[in-house]
This record gives structure tokens, C-alpha cells and sequence, in this order.
């Protein structure tokens, strides 16, 4: 697997959409007002439209896309979902923001949301009780969410410095942080 690439977080990234991927996604997705304009406003070209996200856009539209395409029952509709998702989780796998893992307790807690602080604790303990890491089926089944947004979670906390994986590698993440700067596991 080729070596990701390291760019700033700012950076934006180019993701070119269908008009009916895009007209989908503002119509079904429940959007930050910035995000949805970044979509309204991206040029079109060729039957599609270019828009260009930084590292966190990707990560938070793959997010409400993965939502909307396990929510929707009309088939045609959530292929064409889970395509955009796969091409925001290719750019995800790509690129990753130059950072450096937080030193502090205070750190991790001030820079993680809540929701990545469970994944990583549920991390640790997975790992201490069975001397292995979790897979992500493991998070899935744990969290009750979908591979999208278990696979997202993962590279957003590798991004954030966090965790490192070996991508395509099973049972390959390795916690970056001490558990005396984890959250507790509720």
C-alpha cells in the first residue's frame, strides 16, 4: 500500500461529485451551514462538481453521508451514497494532517471530542483483556454504528495523532496516548 501523504490540515483536497451525488447529500444529510455551502457552491464540470475540502470537511461529510446512506431503503439511492463514502474514506486513507500526538491528559481531553475519547478508552481495555487490539467489527458491535463510520473514527484518531494503525493490516491499532490521559469508558 503506497505511504500516505502528509499535508496541512488546511489543505484542500479536490472530491468531484455527481449533480445527483450532490443534490442527494444536501437534500437527505443534515449539514453544517459552512459544509452545505461548500457544496452549493462548487463549480460544476462535466456533469460533475468539484469541490475542495480540507482534511476535517472529508472527515465530517464522510461522517453525515455514511449516516444517510445506512438510513435510506431506496437501493439505487444508498449505492450511489456509499460510492461517495468510499471515494471520502480513499482521500481519508491518502492523506493524513502533519500533527503530533498530544502530551498531556489535558491535551488529549481538550483536543478529542467525547465520542473519539470512548473509542479510545474502549481501545485500551479491548486491548488489555484480550492482549490484542480490536478489530473493527469489535468497535462496530460495540458502538452500534456502521463500518463507514467506525473506519472514519479510526483515521480521524490516527490524523489526530492518538492512535497508528497499519492500514489493510487486521487488529493493527496501537494507542499513542497513556491511559492516565484517557477518558473513562461509560
Amino acid at each position: 500500500m503506497p505511504e500516505r501523504k502528509s499535508v496541512n490540515s488546511r489543505t484542500a483536497l479536490t472530491l468531484r461529485l455527481s449533480t445527483r451525488a450532490r443534490d442527494l447529500i444536501l437534500e437527505r444529510a443534515l449539514l453544517e451551514p459552512a459544509m452545505e455551502a461548500k457544496l452549493r457552491r462548487a463549480p460544476s464540470t462535466h456533469s460533475a462538481n468539484v469541490v475542495r475540502l480540507a482534511l476535517d470537511d472529508i472527515d465530517e461529510l464522510h461522517g453525515c453521508v455514511a449516516a444517510v446512506a445506512n438510513h435510506t431503503s431506496v437501493r439505487q439511492e444508498r449505492a450511489l451514497l456509499n460510492a461517495v463514502c468510499d471515494r471520502l474514506a480513499q482521500l481519508l486513507d491518502e492523506h493524513t494532517a502533519k500533527a503530533s500526538a498530544p502530551a498531556t491528559a489535558k491535551a488529549v481531553r481538550s483536543t478529542c471530542t467525547a465520542k473519539q475519547g470512548q473509542f479510545l478508552a474502549f481501545i485500551y481495555y479491548y486491548t488489555k483483556l484480550h492482549r490484542r487490539a480490536p478489530s473493527e467489527a469489535d468497535l462496530q458491535v460495540y458502538f452500534g454504528v456502521s463500518l463507514p463510520a467506525v473506519h472514519g473514527m479510526i483515521v480521524t484518531l490516527e490524523r489526530h495523532g492518538f492512535i497508528a494503525h497499519k492500514a489493510g493490516q487486521p487488529r493493527s491499532i496501537r494507542l499513542l496516548v497513556k491511559r492516565t490521559d484517557l477518558p473513562d469508558l461509560e
